[in-house]
C-alpha cells in the first residue's frame, strides 16, 4: 500500500469519526447531557484540525505525484509532506 492511499485511509477514518461525534453531541444534546456534550465538542474540533492536516498533506501529495508526472524531481516536496 503506498503512502497515498494510507493517507486517503486515514482521512476515512476521521470523517467517520466526525460523523460519529457530531451524531452523538445532537443525541447528548437532546438527553440534556450538555458536560458529555461538550466533551465530544472538543474531540469534533480535534477531529476537524486532524482532517485539515491530512487535506494539505494529500494536497502535497498530489503536487509531488503531478512533478512526477512531469518528469521532474520532488524529493524536496516528499520530505516535506512526510515531516508533516
Amino acid at each position: 500500500m503506498d503512502a497515498l492511499e494510507k493517507l486517503n485511509q486515514q482521512i476515512n477514518r476521521e470523517l467517520a469519526c466526525i460523523e460519529d461525534l457530531a451524531i452523538e453531541i445532537v443525541m447528548l444534546s437532546h438527553k440534556l447531557e450538555t458536560d458529555i456534550a461538550q466533551q465530544r465538542k472538543q474531540d469534533l474540533h480535534n477531529s476537524l484540525e486532524q482532517l485539515e492536516k491530512l487535506r494539505r498533506r494529500k494536497e502535497l501529495w498530489s503536487i509531488a505525484a503531478e512533478l512526477n508526472l512531469q518528469g521532474r524531481k520532488a524529493k524536496v516536496v516528499k520530505k516535506v509532506v512526510e515531516m508533516a
